[in-house]
């Protein structure tokens, strides 16, 4: 600093061009202040891995065993509330349900597990209706209660499950006015009420982060389409989640510069290698943008982040005897050794956090984390990948071959593969 003042000393004694020189050094004034700045803003957030499955704690659960919960090698969880999980429902929860629930999570501190999230279920009572205001105004109050519930925790947001465990809210052909409502009229009112939804959560809790499964990587069955607008259009009329494009981008109208909006990408689920992972930013987060309305572009490229996600059962072949005949049991990972399996178990948690924006979640059905139901190996394995990562080291070895191997024996039996 001093040695710009004396320069500007120097000015006054000498014939030079002193507008051009001091129009120089403001600019070298201001780079010098908001250089930390800049150098605090463009540095990479860690990596969060976040444990989501059926085991999934209460918030009176999370409370009570925080301490062991903390043990384990994840960044955060995801809580199921005690009110409940689906949203769209033709009636409100009660306020008082969540009363416990909220006081519960304040009271749980922990430096350990930092990223957590509310679960949130997307599924609607039959007979639900996205025109009729009395089924929204139900939907809406349970949106602000689950957010308002998010944030007396001090969680980072919803973590928003879309696929439909009851009936779809995004599928045209089972709304209740389908014979007398266009798909378009449909696709109008349902970005209206993603605009709605995404201002009830950011009115309880400001600048969220808002994790999706999947968010328009449900849609890259339908990327192909995109280029013809009538193709496309008779493509999503008849597309399981054919009406949540609008939903998206009903969302991204109403979202503040804050709010964050997370590509889960469940997809990665059944990924066997690193390219797989690679892709995903090119194939998905670009890719999906043709469902993105143009206004909306800006904020989908600033605000929607990708995500990954690690299906443990599947990975290591977790499934019990009686679903041996699942498909999920007829697939590649069935026919790798338990060493293998446990090898990329390892590549996928390395892969996903390597890939991901921010937040990486893995999955589990068929064990419990917190009732130290753990098969021998899996949780050294995933605190394995996360050091590897961390220390900015290579995975050090190649999962191809076993892949490979284990591909040739299961085309043998089933064509699943």
């Amino acid at each position: 600093m001093s040695y710009i003042i004396s320069i500007f000393r120097k000015l006054r004694s000498r014939k030079i061009n002193r507008q051009l020189i001091l129009g120089g050094l403001s600019i070298i004034f201001i780079f010098i202040i908001y250089l930390p700045m800049m150098a605090v803003e463009t540095q990479p957030k860690a990596k969060k891995l976040i444990e989501y499955g059926w085991n999934a704690p209460t918030p009176d659960f999370f409370r009570k065993n925080i301490k062991t919960m903390e043990q384990r090698p994840f960044d955060g969880v995801m809580v199921k509330l005690n009110a409940g999980k689906e949203v769209f429902n033709r009636e409100a929860y009660p306020d008082l349900a969540f009363t416990q629930d909220r006081q519960d999570l304040a009271a749980t501190k922990s430096s350990r597990l930092t990223d957590n999230f509310v679960v949130m279920w997307s599924g609607t009572e039959k007979g639900w209706d996205w025109f009729n205001n009395s089924d929204w105004a139900a939907a809406e109050k349970n949106v602000r209660n689950f957010a308002k519930t998010a944030k007396a925790g001090n969680f980072r947001g919803i973590a928003f499950d879309s696929e439909s465990y009851t009936n779809s809210p995004w599928k045209y052909s089972s709304q209740p006015q389908q014979q007398s409502k266009t798909f378009q009229e449909y696709q109008q009112q349902v970005r209206k009420r993603g605009a709605q939804f995404m201002k009830a959560i950011q009115a309880e809790q400001p600048n969220p982060q808002f994790l999706t499964f999947g968010l328009l990587s449900w849609m890259k069955d339908v990327f192909g389409a995109a280029s013809d607008p009538v193709k496309l259009q008779q493509q999503l009329a008849n597309h399981s989640y054919g009406l949540w494009p609008a939903f998206i981008n009903g969302m991204l109208d109403a979202t503040k510069p804050g709010s964050i909006i997370i590509d889960g990408h469940e997809w990665s689920y059944y990924f066997f290698s690193a390219a797989a992972f690679d892709g995903t930013r090119e194939s998905i987060i670009k890719g999906a943008k043709v469902f993105v309305e143009p206004i909306n572009h800006r904020k989908y490229d600033q605000q929607v982040k990708l995500g990954q996600a690690v299906y443990l059962d599947f990975l290591i072949d977790l499934f019990p005897k009686s679903m041996k005949v699942s498909p999920f049991a007829k697939t590649t990972p069935h026919f790798l050794s338990p060493e293998n399996g446990l090898r990329l178990l390892e590549h996928n948690v390395y892969h996903s956090l390597r890939t991901t924006d921010r937040y990486s979640w893995l999955y589990n059905e068929n064990m419990d984390w917190w009732k130290n139901n753990i098969p021998k190996g899996v949780e050294a394995t995933i605190r394995r990948a996360k050091t590897k990562l961390a220390q900015k080291q290579a995975l050090g070895f190649d999962i191809t071959p076993a892949i490979k191997a284990a591909l040739k024996k299961c085309q043998v039996t089933s064509t699943d593969c």
